[in-house]
């Protein structure tokens, strides 16, 4: 049902606010979704829904193929997902000022958290008096809209409701009409007593032996019990005891009759309350097992309530400009293929695995969120321990004075590289609030994951959440494609925004997740080319041959990479292409 509570005006300006590029997916989506209000007078109150698969064969040309169809249904929804996020992002003040979203029904709507705003700002005005009669219509017709969709979606079977709805909306309406200015002449009555006479008007004609009863809802339900009640002979006694009086016979009747030798205890509230608990229990033959409250599922619950006051916390810390980049998306249950058959020992085995919802980072964690996180903490990262930290530069590199172009990618330790200057002494974060935080260790990253109440993913639940059920080898599909990603061939040769790239994000709306940076996970793997063993060393030392895993290739790599690739770093290794991001079980 299309909401008169937007307006076409609004519409357009939301969707010129996203700056999506021309050929865009995203671009196309929201423009195939435009065109349908051309159609009518007035599309934004006229029109009630879109067909998802109508809208798919304008967007994807597919015809009438329904299997072409039915293989474009995910993509379109993923895409609708994604612009809602797009649109949600943007500014309520300047650039979606009436909170446009699209709806299921593929049309454009106000969000459900804004009409419930309107609502409760309403109900908070209306109270002090301080509303004019523009505010009245205009919530007015919001809520004439909402009741015309309850009729619509649930009271269909129920005629007689359905007409109340419709009286409720024909004198919502009429109340929402422009008001005329009034004459001096005019009477003005109040709220209370014109309610009185619209009610008046209602009652029809009434013969001289028909008994009016005024009730509301308690008098009525309390004329149903009195129904209930048997007839009274003559003889019966009436007696007429207030609302205590009868709670205390109603006790009283329950009362078993009591021989003299039973003893009368009198208990208080909190041991009758135990007594009836006690009754409740039946009786326990010795094979029934008796189950206590689950300490792990306990532990595990106080465990969920901190973790999402550390993520509130953190998320509180942040500037507006900031929060966009600390949303998670959801990662849905299923079964999921991971791995790859490579002829290479640096390789996860081809496999499926079944894998829970999961809510992942959208983008990795950038530099502005990490300082946040050292400015709350104080926490020293591995590389200023160490003093250095490693440093790529690649083919090209752009100077102050000039500009060089190396043969190959080359890398060195540097004195002084860290998080806040990532190529060592002199270098900055300078327009790189928006960059993924570089020079961090394993330790580092865990250390942030857990002060936010998260942690970092598994080396397969990233790889799942990176290929989605649809199984790509890279986040736009199975075919490779040039300037979708920060590698090598870009010849930036540093880091790049975030968000980039975020029009070539996968289906489940996760960005910047091939390419820029490497990215930490929580597994750690056995040296797969060490020789090395128990039995042919005995000076052989575990922890040395342990190598932690990252995934998704930095902007040094070639365009052989896929999202299968990885790479294998020591726990103590920092440097300008491994980054990481965060991951909850839960929504926090």
């Amino acid at each position: 049902m299309a909401n008169v509570s937007i307006t076409q005006k609004g519409v357009d300006q939301a969707i010129a606010s996203l700056t999506y590029k021309d050929g865009s997916m995203k671009k196309r989506v929201i423009l195939a979704i435009r065109q349908y209000y051309d159609l009518f007078d007035d599309g934004i109150s006229k029109l009630q829904s879109i067909d998802s698969d109508e809208l798919i064969k304008a967007i994807w040309d597919t015809g009438d193929d329904i299997n072409k169809i039915k293989s474009k249904r995910r993509n379109f929804y993923s895409i609708r997902s994604s612009i809602n996020s797009d649109l949600a992002a943007l500014s309520h003040e300047s650039e979606n000022p009436e909170k446009i979203t699209i709806t299921s029904d593929n049309i454009f709507d106000m969000t459900e958290e804004a009409k419930n705003s309107i609502l409760s700002s309403f109900s908070e005005v209306a109270k002090s008096g301080n509303l004019d009669m523009s505010q009245i219509t205009d919530i007015l017709k919001t809520i004439t809209e909402m009741v015309a969709k309850i009729e619509a979606e649930s009271l269909s079977d129920n005629p007689t409701l359905s007409e109340t709805l419709e009286q409720i909306k024909s004198k919502l309406l009429s109340i929402s009409e422009p008001v005329e200015e009034l004459d001096e002449e005019t009477e003005i009555v109040d709220v209370e007593e014109d309610e009185e006479l619209e009610e008046v008007e209602d009652v029809e004609e009434i013969d001289d032996d028909t008994e009016i009863v005024d009730v509301d809802d308690e008098e009525l339900e309390e004329l149903e019990e009195v129904e209930d009640v048997e007839e009274i002979d003559d003889d019966t006694e009436i007696v007429d005891v207030d609302d205590e009086e009868l709670e205390e016979l109603e006790e009283v009747e329950d009362v078993e009759e009591i021989d003299d030798d039973t003893e009368i205890v009198d208990v208080d509230d909190e041991e009758l309350e135990e007594l009836e608990e006690v009754e409740d229990v039946e009786e326990i033959d010795d094979d029934t097992e008796i189950v206590d409250v689950d300490d792990k599922e306990l532990e595990e619950f106080e465990e969920f309530k901190k973790n999402k006051e550390l993520a509130r916390q953190f998320d509180d810390l942040l500037a507006d400009a900031d929060k966009r980049y600390n949303t998670y998306v959801v990662v849905p249950a299923g079964i999921y293929t991971v791995g790859s058959i490579r002829r290479t020992k640096n390789k996860l085995e081809l496999q499926q695995i079944e894998m829970q919802k999961l809510y992942i980072a959208k983008y990795p964690v950038t530099n502005s969120l990490f300082e946040i996180f050292i400015q709350e903490t104080g926490y020293i990262t591995t590389a200023e321990k160490k003093g250095y930290g490693t440093v790529f530069y690649g083919r090209f590199k752009r100077g102050k004075n000039l500009s060089t172009w190396r043969q190959g990618v080359e890398s060195a330790d540097v004195k002084g590289a860290c998080w806040y200057q990532p190529e060592g002494i002199g270098s900055s974060l300078h327009n790189k609030r928006n960059h993924p935080v570089v020079q961090v260790s394993i330790d580092d990253a865990l250390m942030f994951a857990s002060w936010i109440g998260r942690r970092l993913p598994t080396e397969t639940e990233w790889e799942a959440a990176a290929r989605t059920d649809m199984d790509f080898k890279y986040p736009w599909g199975n075919e490779w494609e040039d300037a979708r990603c920060n590698i090598e061939k870009s010849s930036i040769s540093d880091t790049t925004p975030v968000d980039k790239y975020e029009e070539y994000q996968n289906l489940f709306a996760i960005a910047d997740i091939l390419g820029n940076v490497m990215e930490w996970t929580s597994d750690v793997i056995d040296n797969p080319f060490s020789e090395q063993n128990l039995d042919s060393d005995k000076n052989f030392n575990p922890s040395k041959s342990r190598f932690h895993i990252a995934k998704g290739c930095g902007w040094t790599a070639r365009d052989n990479i896929t999202i299968g690739s990885r790479a294998l770093f020591k726990p103590q290794y920092t440097s300008n292409t491994v980054g990481f991001r965060c991951l909850s079980e839960y929504l926090l």
